[in-house]
């Protein structure tokens, strides 16, 4: 192939550089034919044309002499003979043409008799004699000089046109070997690109198509080869690569149809549904459990309705939908039969992040859902009827103190107060474990108002003065310089959340330390924060503090590990979130965030994570007076 194109390429390259040479030569002969005309023709004219001006302006110097102005006369001779010297000195340095050199010569024998004859005229003082000596001798002579000089400027134009006329021939003759020069190299240029085009593209929009076909998944395709040139080798590599692509797809698709194969096993054997959809939302797989799920809702070819906005949410590039919380579990009715399922909707994503499909997975938990139910009513129950004989106790345990019935020695009043002391604690948990059952069950009807962030603070460090005091702890309150925004909170739960913060605080800081009570404004909401300077919590304790009954291995224990896990559910409600910071040695941090008071409408703006609806808050805005 580069033989092939070099062949082709040296005829045009041949004429291009004898084209280019012959265009040297024209421009040095047009080069050589200008400077002879503005070098030679040109000052002889210019010349020529000088000596006629001056010696009419020296004759019309004379003619002054004879009106009578013989001073304005000599000045004006004198300045004009100069000048016509020094033309006449040029045009005899630059004879260049037959009979030019004859005429120059003629001129300066002339200018020499004027010369000496002006002198004697000038000199003459008889204006009578002056008069006649002009029209006899000096008007012939000047007479003579002006025609010699004509002459010279009519022979040197003369041959400035017929130089013009040789380049103007020149000129023609040569855009006429150009043109036959350009029609031929263009004929051999259109040859060679038409043979080019037929040797190469000829093979090259075969391959093209070839490859066309092999892309839409004909690989049965083999490109004839006809040459051992480059093109000859491609089309012997393609070729070869169609061959190995068949046996690579041969090889694909058997795997393909195992791990498909495999899948649907592995999934069939999934006692919960499996869903699977593309970009656009349409099913494209479901296991049997799944199947059999669609077809007694009659939806075979669709997702359920419940699914729509977590689908389109993970479809657009949003994060898993994964939820804990059976408060997240979707019910349908197949059979009209009530069952639950808490869904997982899972992206599947490409190498880049994009999002080409996506699975959903629902977990049947109708046992679990009413199992929680259960336990939920069932401590409700047990609490709300272990209270009533633990009251009897409390006020039995009261009167014996009180030594009504009669009085006690030292070690029976030692007894009883031990005795009133656990059944106040007992009495303390129980409550909590009531508070928390109906929170969880979202059973609490609460008032809730706007309230400034400040308020807040003021009201709940006031709450705890005498616990802190106790423990000679200051508690100090904390809030941005600029004015922050209303938050709506039921305060008798709010305040229990602020109490448990602050109190676990003063119960883990040393003595005569600070306990910083701050707001702030932080994503949309307000961060409430409690920070102490204790010991802090080690890393691997942290995800459980907010579990019921949780309590760090090592810590006092002198409660039931309740408040945090009430503490959060109320948090919920208000639809913020509850977090910790610490580090061991250091102190920690409890936060919690409430979404800012929307004045316009009355609303909780929910900018933070908001809680359930089965535990979100039934309130009612009240403004405050």
């Amino acid at each position: 192939m580069r033989k092939r194109i070099l062949i082709g390429l040296i005829p045009l390259l041949v004429l291009l550089v004898a084209i280019g040479c012959y265009a040297i030569v024209l421009f040095f002969q047009f080069g050589g034919a200008i400077d002879t005309i503005l070098h030679e023709n040109y000052d002889s004219i210019v010349a020529s044309q000088n000596m006629k001006e001056s010696a009419e302006r020296m004759d019309s110097a004379l003619c002054f002499t004879l009106a009578g102005e013989s001073d304005r006369a000599r000045r004006m001779y004198d300045e004009n003979l100069p000048v016509f010297e020094q033309s006449l000195n040029k045009e005899l340095n630059n004879i260049t043409l037959p009979g030019e050199q004859d005429l120059a010569f003629k001129v300066r024998d002339l200018h020499r008799q004027y010369v000496q004859l002006a002198q004697t005229f000038l000199a003459t003082p008889d204006l009578a004699r002056r008069r006649d000596m002009y029209f006899s001798q000096m008007l012939p002579l000047f007479t003579e000089i002006k025609d010699t000089a004509q002459a010279i400027l009519d022979l040197n134009q003369s041959n400035m046109f017929r130089a013009d006329h040789s380049a103007r021939d020149l000129s023609a003759t040569s855009i006429r070997y150009m043109l036959i020069a350009m029609v031929l190299g263009l004929v051999g240029a259109l040859g060679f690109v038409h043979l080019l085009l037929r040797s190469i593209l000829t093979p090259i929009h075969a391959l093209t198509r070839f490859s066309r076909e092999l892309g839409e998944g004909n690989l049965d395709q083999v490109v004839p080869v006809v040459s051992g040139d480059e093109l000859g080798q491609l089309a012997d590599a393609f070729n070869k690569m169609a061959s190995k692509l068949r046996a690579y797809r041969q090889i694909t698709s058997d795997e393909i149809l195992q791990a498909r194969q495999m899948t649907e096993i592995t999934f069939s054997a999934f006692p919960d549904p499996i869903i699977a959809f593309d970009s656009r939302g349409t099913v494209n797989f479901k296991n049997p459990a799944a199947e059999k799920l669609l077809q007694k809702l009659h939806i075979d070819d669709h997702l359920p309705e419940q699914l729509t906005d977590q689908v389109e949410s993970v479809l657009k590039g949003g994060d898993d939908y994964i939820p804990v919380s059976f408060a997240n579990a979707i019910c349908v009715r197949p059979d009209d039969k009530e069952t639950f399922f808490l869904p997982r909707v899972i992206g599947i994503r490409g190498d880049k992040g994009t999002i080409f499909g996506g699975a959903a997975i629902l977990q049947n938990v109708t046992r679990l859902r009413l199992v929680d139910e259960l336990k939920t009513n069932l401590v409700s129950t047990v609490s709300h009827e272990l209270k009533t004989p633990l009251t009897s106790v409390r006020m039995a345990l009261h009167l014996l103190l009180e030594e009504t019935i009669g009085e006690l020695n030292s070690k029976q009043s030692e007894l009883l107060l031990a005795a009133r002391d656990d059944s106040e604690r007992l009495l303390v948990m129980i409550n909590d474990l009531l508070d928390l059952a109906r929170l969880e069950a979202g059973t609490e009807h609460m008032m809730i108002e706007p309230r400034t962030p400040g308020d807040l603070v003021a009201s709940a460090i006031a709450a705890s003065k005498d616990v802190a005091d106790r423990n000679r702890i200051h508690l100090v309150p904390v809030l941005a310089e600029e004015a922050l925004p209303l938050v709506a909170v039921e305060w008798q739960q709010i305040s229990h959340v602020f109490s448990n913060l602050i109190h676990n605080a003063v119960k883990h800081s040393p003595p005569n330390e600070d306990v910083i009570v701050k707001a702030a404004r932080e994503d949309g909401g307000i961060r409430f924060s409690v920070t102490d300077k204790g010991g802090g919590i080690p890393a691997k304790f942290q995800p459980y503090l907010f579990e019921k009954f949780y309590r760090v291995p090592g810590a006092e224990r002198t409660g039931a590990g309740l408040g945090l896990s009430i503490a959060r559910e109320i948090v919920r409600a208000h639809h913020g979130s509850i977090g910790v910071k610490s580090v061991p040695g250091q102190g920690s941090e409890f936060y919690f965030d409430i979404p800012f008071y929307d004045t316009a409408t009355g609303l909780q703006l929910q900018s933070a994570p908001a809680a359930s609806p089965a535990k979100s808050l039934r309130a009612t805005n009240t403004p405050r007076s």
